[in-house]
């Protein structure tokens, strides 16, 4: 089982592991700071130094039951070594200000038009976010940037608590994918942004949306009779 540090603190940005397993490019630690890839958001990347100095980069990090799998370059590491992790702390943290102004946007949406998320895909340059919703007006996307720019401008605080799973479950309000929830997970992690939203999410986000600087919406699409899909970047 790996303790996934970055689930109570998303500013880890480097950690000391041991190597339960190995198997070639494919490495289990007992503790990461490496995000594993999930809920639309990518793995970290970085790298994970031995004992005697030889790095090794981390290309990708994916969930396997309780362990976080860790992809290096190259082969090398064994079961039993100590290792030093380290992320790319630059993209992590473009990946953390994009996943919190993903719950802003979600949650406008919803106060809106009461549509759920279908599908989203969050990046370093641009995000999407696909919403199930019959018709949706055009104007209403400005309304929806200032809106979110105006939480972001209230420097709202983001916090993580956690609750268990059937507590959760009768809070439907804190599940945002349509038909979807989290499966054979006895205690939900809850991330709120000030009194603006609640959701349950398993992901890194930043402790205050000033953080998050401003976002824009670029584009507007139909992706189907009741599919609409909205993107969006980052303005610095």
């Amino acid at each position: 089982m790996t303790n996934k540090i970055y689930q109570a603190d998303s500013y880890a940005k480097e950690c000391e592991a041991t190597v339960l397993k190995a198997d070639g490019k494919f490495v289990v630690l007992d503790s990461t700071v490496f995000y594993a890839q999930g809920g639309g958001q990518p793995s970290d990347t970085g790298k994970i130094i031995s004992q005697s100095g030889k790095e090794y980069k981390v290309v990708a990090a994916k969930n396997s039951g309780e362990d976080v799998v860790h992809e290096l370059d190259s082969e090398g590491l064994s079961a039993g070594e100590k290792v030093k992790c380290a992320i790319d702390w630059e993209r992590r943290y473009k990946l953390m200000r994009m996943h919190t102004s993903a719950h802003l946007v979600a949650a406008c949406i919803m106060k809106e038009t009461g549509a759920l998320i279908t599908g989203n895909q969050l990046d370093l340059k641009q995000s999407r976010m696909d919403f199930n919703v019959l018709d949706f007006d055009r104007a209403l996307l400005k309304t929806f940037e200032e809106k979110v720019n105006g939480a972001i401008k209230d420097a709202l605080p983001v916090s993580i608590s956690f609750m268990e799973r059937e507590k959760a479950l009768q809070k439907p309000e804190l599940f945002r994918l349509k038909d979807v929830l989290p499966k054979d997970i006895p205690i939900l992690r809850i991330v709120a942004i000030g009194e603006f939203d609640v959701q349950a999410d398993g992901g890194t986000h930043v402790k205050n949306t000033s953080e998050i600087k401003g976002i824009k919406i670029v584009d507007f699409k139909n992706k189907g009779s009741e599919n609409r899909r909205i993107y969006w970047e980052l303005v610095d």
